[in-house]
Order: C-alpha cells, then structure tokens, then sequence
C-alpha cells in the first residue's frame, strides 16, 4: 500500500506541474496546502465509498451490462428512478452493480426502494450505504442480499419506509 501511495503522490505532483507549465493552473487560491488536502480526500473518497458499496460501474460497463447503446438510455433509466446512479470525480456517474440482477437488469424492487427514499435523503449515496447495510425487519441480511433472494419484496419496502420517515425527521 505504501508503495502505491508514494507512486500516487508523485504522479500528482508531476500532473500538477504540468498543468503549472501549461499555464492551465495558475493560482492555487488562498490556500494551496487545503487545495492538496481537498484533492487527496475527493481521491480517496471514491475508493473508500467503492470498499463499502463493493463493486461500481462506470457508464461504459453499465451501458455493456444492459446491453444498450448509448448513454443516454442509461440516463434515462436513472431519470425514470431504475436506477440507482452516483456522482463521482470528474463529472462521472457510478452503478453500485448490487443493484443488478444475474441477467444484467435492474432488480424490480429497487425502483420502488428509489422512490421510497425520494425527499427523504439529499444524496443517493445514502441509499446506497442503506442498501448494504443489516436491516433487522430483514433479518439483519441487508437489502441487497434480499433482492438477489428473490423473496416477497414487502419487508424490504417496509423497511426502507421505516428508515425513510427516520431520516425525514
């Protein structure tokens, strides 16, 4: 791990050069040691989210799971609330893949979950992390698990309007 780190901190500092030399970045604000904080923890934060959430699709993967065409398709199901879609780093979008089926579409249950936690919740990463987290109405299996279990899907939505409603409050 440490190896890495270094390689990472002087890939950095080479990237950051470079953009200094291309006078693409020519103030580093106020603050330039908060600016280096700021990069690292967005860097890190991706990681460490992606360690909770297990497996995140990029778009391009995502649009090769559903086997659609475009990134619009894909946007559109994340408009229409079937799934369930993250922001990233560089304007990306990520897919927690627990969400998605052996077949590669969506479980059924999670467009119900989505619009459960609509107004709920300000950031979809909060649903994710209820996702896949122990839910004693469920057992302590978490959501995920149960959607992959095929079961009656009426636990799953109670328990996602019993944490709904605590997070409203």
């Amino acid at each position: 791990m440490g190896n890495a780190i270094a390689l990472a901190k002087e890939a950095f500092g080479k990237t950051l050069e470079e953009l200094e030399r291309r006078q693409q970045v020519t103030d580093f604000g106020k603050d330039p040691v908060a600016l280096g904080r700021r990069a690292a923890l967005l860097i890190m934060a991706e990681s460490i989210w992606g360690q909770h959430l297990g497996a995140l699709l990029e778009t391009e993967e995502l649009k090769t799971l559903l086997g659609v065409k475009s990134r619009q398709a894909v946007s559109d199901l994340v408009k229409r609330g079937k799934v369930l879609a993250l922001d990233a780093a560089g304007n990306r979008k990520l897919y927690p893949a627990f969400q998605f089926g052996p077949g590669g579409r969506p479980y059924p249950e999670i467009a119900e979950v989505l619009k459960i936690f609509t107004g709920a919740v300000s950031s979809p990463y909060t649903i994710a992390s209820w996702l896949v987290s122990p839910i004693p109405l469920l057992g302590q299996e978490t959501p995920a698990a149960w959607m992959r279990k095929s079961g009656d899907p009426e636990p799953l939505f109670e328990a996602a309007r019993r944490s709904a409603s605590r997070l409203a409050h």
